[in-house]
């Protein structure tokens, strides 16, 4: 049965970034090594919400429609307007050239080669978290309520998915999905409220891999190794895909609302007043820096045009930053 407004865990999650949004504490202030080094910040009421690179191309994005994007594995960031689009961006994915958004009332824009944007007609009113593609053009978005979306061609067009959640949800409501992954096999995998991990092999048949327990916000993979991070301090690991999943201990009760690995120890939480790191799967962890004073919702990995590898964040007061190796 549709539920008329967001549940408890939902609000709490729109209430914790509107919070940050609004806090207008920086990052920067206290930047000393080995903290993290801030790239860019803007004011106090911008917000980034989700970030995503493909190599050295990168995307960020967030509140009023904000669009930035990176051509140099985010050493810099240019502002793209997209003037069709006002609403919060929530949702951003790069592969091979090719950048989608999602966002609130269904707010969707594509770009053929991160650059020239288009917003298209919004196939959902649902507020839509997350959106990923492949190489081969398979894109699914998702958001509030249950709502699955899926492209064959890139994102140019969209359909609408019914899943029957009376059996794919052990307590039968519609839940709220948070995040969604797509691999170049095609393999779909989303998180969501009450501990839900999803996965899909044709985006038709579906299969519970994980259910109970705290809303999962953040999701990764690499090859095999796999995360997914939520409320209370949760952090999900599996190394076999997802077939079976362990809670790895943090030793906090923060949000945790993004995360990144690199498939060969090494992984990053980012959340509210927390930055994570493990080099050693997630047995053992330690803070990146002093403790920030504001949200970092999304984190990942990137390449500039060096071939050096780099991995960064994004949060509250549109700032970008990039963590010490």
């Amino acid at each position: 049965m549709r539920r008329d407004r967001l549940s408890g865990k939902g609000r709490a999650w729109r209430k914790v970034l509107c919070a940050a949004c609004f806090a207008g504490i920086g990052l920067g202030a206290q930047a000393v090594p080995p903290a993290p080094t801030v790239i860019r910040s803007g004011t106090a009421h911008e917000m980034l919400f989700d970030l995503a690179f493909d190599g050295a191309i990168g995307l960020a994005v967030g509140a009023y429609g904000a669009v930035l994007a990176s051509d140099d594995g985010g050493l810099n960031w240019r502002p793209v307007g997209v003037k069709q689009v006002s609403v919060a961006l929530l949702g951003a994915s790069v592969k091979n050239g090719r950048c989608i958004a999602v966002g609130q009332a269904g707010a969707m824009l594509v770009s053929d080669d991160c650059r020239q944007w288009r917003a298209l007609p919004p196939v959902s009113e649902a507020r839509l978290m997350a959106v990923s593609h492949n190489r081969h053009q398979l894109a699914v978005a998702v958001g509030a309520f249950g709502t699955v979306l899926r492209s064959r061609d890139g994102g140019q067009h969209w359909d609408v998915l019914d899943l029957d959640w009376s059996q794919l949800n052990p307590d039968g409501f519609e839940p709220h999905l948070y995040d969604v992954h797509v691999d170049d096999d095609g393999l779909i995998t989303m998180v969501g409220e009450s501990g839900l991990i999803l996965r899909s092999v044709d985006g038709e048949t579906w299969q519970i891999l994980h259910y109970g327990g705290p809303s999962l916000f953040g999701f990764a993979a690499a090859g095999s190794h796999i995360f997914a991070v939520g409320q209370a301090g949760l952090v999900l690991a599996s190394d076999d895909r997802g077939r079976t999943w362990r809670a790895r201990a943090t030793g906090m009760a923060d949000l945790l609302t993004g995360v990144w690995t690199n498939g060969g120890g090494r992984v990053v939480v980012s959340g509210v007043n927390v930055l994570l790191e493990s080099t050693n799967e997630g047995v053992d962890w330690q803070p990146v820096g002093p403790k920030p004073q504001a949200a970092l919702v999304a984190v990942s990995g990137a390449t500039d045009g060096a071939g050096q590898n780099r991995i960064l964040a994004v949060g509250s007061a549109a700032t970008v930053i990039e963590l010490v190796h």
